[in-house]
């Protein structure tokens, strides 16, 4: 007869059971966790076909590294909105929603100091579009126009001339100023041709004047203020039947000229020891001009950024002396000229041309084809034909 388990045996046998329960679980769940770590990291397909014909990647190519999310209720990487309207100002591309609202507000120009006294100015880095050019003495002034843009403040603000008048009157924009030239003569008088011209004056209203600086180079305005000034008078929204020029990107880095440096001398005679020349440095990196003025480097206030421009026109025009107490001048911003224009880091010598008052001032190659720029920034440098002068620096 065989003996009978004592108590003390029974016990033993059945913690054994438990334990071989219990460890027969722990592997059980670590195989499942081994098979869904071999699933997540997609393991199972490379031991499937590490060997298979059908694996005929070229080992050149790197394989993706797919990994499932599961349940994952974020959307990653969604993509950015096209740009694919362009500014007819300057050819910049913006998003369907950002050229809607951008219609809505109209453009603002701005006379803006180049005087010594006045540097640094402020707002230069954010204008869409520049036009320098002589007033009196060999001193240039330069005329902003503001649209994709908005900076704190702009200025210091100066006065108006005639032919600036003539050069902003194709985009009807608001115009901020502070005083005028009055004369006698009509190619001079721009404070009659304020009104004659229709023009939308929102003049000195909304500027002030700052106490860390002296008159005349003290004055200071606001583009948010000229906006609201010209919506209160139903002067908003884009110009209609605004001919724009044309654009195009730029060209691809292996394709564009050398970083050759170019000086503007405005005035050979009256040249303030050479404290309006410009120099425009070509960056082949950015494709852009960085600008220099009396032999520094131009940097807007607002932000302490050297002002750049993507495109850089030289147009020469015809200029003589108004033959008065106040040394203007009188610039002939309508007909035709010579023009040059800095692109790709290649000059392009073609001509200019302006038929009346409204038409914007197209530039061609010298085969007369138009000229298209490249999207961004265009700085307009007019020159005298005889007492200005253009040079290619090498070095």
């Amino acid at each position: 007869m065989p003996k009978k388990k004592t108590s003390e045996t029974n016990t033993k046998e059945k913690v054994s059971t438990k334990r071989i329960i219990l460890i027969s679980l722990s592997i059980f769940f670590f195989l499942i966790l081994v098979v869904i770590a071999l699933i997540q990291f997609n393991i199972p397909q490379y031991f499937l076909f590490s060997n298979n014909t059908l694996n005929t990647a070229d080992t050149n190519y790197i394989s993706a590294n797919k990994k499932t999310i599961i349940l994952s209720p974020t959307l990653v990487d969604i993509p950015n909105k096209p740009k694919t309207e362009q500014s007819p100002i300057n050819g910049q591309l913006f998003t369907k929603e950002e050229m809607t609202e951008l219609m809505e507000i109209r453009p603002v120009a701005v006379m803006i100091s180049n005087h010594v006294d006045a540097r640094p100015v402020s707002g230069l880095s954010s204008a869409d579009l520049v036009i320098e050019s002589l007033v009196e003495w060999g001193i240039t002034r330069n005329m902003a126009f503001f649209w994709s843009e908005t900076p704190k403040e702009v200025g210091s603000v100066r006065s108006a001339r005639q032919y600036f008048l003539e050069w902003l009157s194709p985009y009807d924009p608001l115009y901020i100023h502070v005083g005028c030239a009055s004369t006698t003569n009509p190619r001079t008088d721009a404070c009659d041709h304020l009104f004659s011209y229709d023009l939308k004056d929102v003049s000195y209203f909304g500027s002030w004047r700052t106490t860390d600086a002296y008159a005349p180079h003290n004055a200071f305005s606001s583009v948010t203020y000229a906006r609201e000034y010209g919506d209160d008078r139903d002067w908003s929204g884009f110009p209609k039947d605004f001919e724009s020029w044309k654009f195009k990107d730029d060209l691809n880095i292996s394709e564009r000229g050398d970083a050759y440096r170019y000086e503007i001398v405005f005035h050979k005679t009256l040249n303030n020891r050479g404290l309006y020349d410009t120099i425009w440095e070509y960056n082949n990196l950015t494709n852009s001009y960085k600008r220099y003025i009396g032999g520094e480097i131009d940097i807007d206030a607002n932000n302490g950024k050297q002002i750049t421009a993507k495109t850089v026109v030289i147009q020469k025009i015809k200029m003589e002396s108004a033959h008065d107490d106040k040394g203007r001048i009188i610039q002939d911003t309508i007909g035709e000229g010579e023009a040059i224009i800095l692109m790709d880091g290649i000059e392009i010598y073609g001509t200019w041309e302006k038929t009346d008052r409204m038409d914007r001032t197209t530039y061609y190659d010298d085969r007369g084809n138009e000229i298209e720029f490249n999207r961004g920034k265009i700085w307009i440098a007019a020159i005298s034909d005889t007492v200005g002068d253009f040079e290619i620096i090498k070095n």
